[in-house]
C-alpha cells in the first residue's frame, strides 16, 4: 500500500516555505487524511522546528488535547488560500443548462446543485490536476455531442458526476487515432 501526495507549488511563494513545510502544510490542508502508518512516515521526517516556525508565524494553529496535538490552518492562511471562484463553480459553467431531447421536449442538465457541488467536490478533493481533467473529459464530450447532432443525449449534472462519465470520454480521449496528413490530401 502506498500513498500519493499531490503538493500544491503555489504554496512555496504564497508562505516562503521549505519543502518539508510544504508536505505538512499540505497532510494539514486534507482534513480526510486517516491517520495511518504512511503519514506517521512523513511526519517523523519532519523537523519539530519546521512545525514550529509554521506555528510561530501564523499559518497554522495548534490545539493539544490530552497526549495528540491537531493541527490546522490559521484563518489568515484560510484567507490567502481562498480562491475567487471554487473548481465547482468553473464546472458548473461550462455545463449545459438545457438541451432539447430527441421527442421535443426540453432537458434541464443542471438540478439538483448543492447535491452536484458536495459530490463534485468529493471526487475531485484538493486535486487541481482532477479537476482539470474532468473539464477537459467535460468539454470534449459537450464538443463530440455538438459535432454529431447528439446534444440531446447528455445526462444530466448529477448522473454525469455519480456516474463518472468522464471515464468514458477519457478512453476515447486516449485511444483516438492519431491523424497526419499524407501526401496530396492538403490544400495550400
Amino acid at each position: 500500500m502506498y500513498m500519493v501526495l499531490e503538493l500544491d507549488t503555489s504554496l512555496f511563494d504564497k508562505f516562503n516555505i521549505s519543502i518539508n513545510q510544504a508536505v505538512f502544510l499540505t497532510l494539514v490542508m486534507n482534513e480526510n487524511q486517516h491517520n495511518n502508518q504512511d503519514i506517521h512516515q512523513f511526519l517523523s521526517r519532519i523537523s519539530e522546528d519546521d512545525i514550529q516556525e509554521l506555528v510561530s508565524n501564523g499559518t497554522i494553529t495548534v490545539n493539544t488535547s490530552g497526549d495528540s496535538q491537531v493541527y490546522s490552518l490559521s484563518e489568515s492562511s484560510k484567507e490567502l488560500l481562498k480562491e475567487e471562484k471554487t473548481w465547482f463553480d468553473e464546472f458548473y459553467e461550462v455545463f449545459p443548462v438545457y438541451v432539447m431531447r430527441p421527442d421535443g421536449t426540453k432537458g434541464f442538465l443542471r438540478s439538483n446543485i448543492n447535491k452536484c457541488r458536495k459530490e463534485y467536490n468529493r471526487t475531485v478533493g484538493k486535486s487541481k490536476a482532477m479537476h482539470e481533467h474532468i473539464m477537459n473529459c467535460l468539454r470534449k464530450e459537450i464538443d463530440d455531442k455538438m459535432m454529431t447532432g447528439k446534444l440531446g443525449y447528455m445526462k444530466t449534472m448529477w448522473k454525469w458526476i455519480t456516474q463518472h462519465e468522464w471515464e468514458a470520454i477519457e478512453e476515447q480521449m486516449y485511444n483516438e487515432p492519431v491523424t497526419s496528413d499524407a501526401y496530396g490530401t492538403s490544400c495550400i
